[in-house]
């Protein structure tokens, strides 16, 4: 978990990257009168937390996640449970779902850990089968910070430097099996901004900067 400090900026980034999605959904509730189907892929309610409470309440949303990701959950997440539909899943198979199921995808900070470029390329298809509109992030590769293990430059070595290199900052991380070590790090890749447009082709694309970029959006 972030230190306070990094959760206040963490939320002040959220919030600010968020109004786009805000106003397609309000458009999306107006446009329709009801509710907006929404389906989150690896969604987390601390996520729906920075989305304002007037415009959640005009969604329907459903969550999709892997077995026992949204479990022992803090307090004010824990809230949200009742408000939300949770969906055992994997977003590289959205076969449960008919095409253009959902009015709205959202995809934030997920892609990058579904696996390799043809795990991300399937996860991103699926997506666009099954929703008619979508809001994709991703933390950018370009950035030199890597926001997963919050160490600075790692991203952009192979993968045993990685390994090597969180061990000696991260004590709870050298406690893993090298197994897990390795797959920690194969399941945490940074997109730069091209990596992002390929695998969402036809979509308006976004990049929030700290100096360098820090996070690639892609809409459509």
């Amino acid at each position: 978990m972030l230190p306070k400090p990094l959760r206040r900026v963490s939320l002040y980034f959220r919030k600010r990257r968020n109004r786009p999605l805000c106003e397609i959904i309000d458009k999306l509730h107006q446009a329709t009168g009801g509710p907006v189907n929404v389906l989150d892929i690896g969604g987390s309610l601390v996520f729906w937390l920075s989305i304002p409470e007037i415009t959640r309440k005009k969604c329907s949303i459903h969550t999709l996640n892997l077995p026992g990701v949204l479990e022992k959950l803090p307090t004010e997440e824990e809230s949200l449970r009742k408000t939300v539909t949770m969906i055992v899943g994997d977003a590289r198979d959205l076969s449960m779902f008919a095409d253009q199921s959902f009015d709205m995808v959202i995809c934030n900070s997920v892609i990058e850990h579904v696996g390799n470029w043809l795990d991300m390329r399937v996860a991103a298809n699926e997506a666009r089968r099954v929703g008619k509109r979508g809001w994709f992030q991703a933390p950018a590769f370009e950035f030199p910070l890597e926001q997963h293990f919050l160490l600075p430059f790692i991203h952009w070595l192979a993968d045993p430097l990685q390994v090597r290199i969180i061990k000696l900052f991260r004590p709870s991380f050298k406690a893993l099996s090298v197994d897990d070590q390795y797959m920690a790090v194969y399941h945490t890749r940074p997109l730069t901004r091209a990596q992002f447009a390929a695998l969402l082709p036809d979509t308006d694309m976004l990049s929030e900067r700290l100096l360098f970029p820090k996070s690639h959006v892609a809409i459509w």
